[in-house]
């Protein structure tokens, strides 16, 4: 299997490149539309999109975290 393809299996990261898409697409439509709201928008989405990504790499950091204290 390809990296690529490991990377769009896990749910949090498919949400995250969502969000780094719809920043893209606020970007091309701030252009268009000469206006900060859709840009706006899409930051606020892609923040959000963001949170289920930051806890899986957080819960994998406290794992690690609690097998090295055990070691000792």
């Amino acid at each position: 299997m390809s990296k690529f393809r490991s990377l769009l299996r896990s749910p949090a990261m498919r949400l995250y490149l969502l969000g780094q898409l719809l920043i893209l697409l606020g970007a091309w439509l701030m252009e268009l539309t000469q206006s900060m709201l859709p840009m706006a928008l899409a930051g606020s989405a892609a923040l959000m999109l963001m949170v289920p990504l930051l806890r899986q790499l957080g819960g994998r950091f406290a794992a690690a975290r609690r097998r090295d204290t055990n070691r000792r």
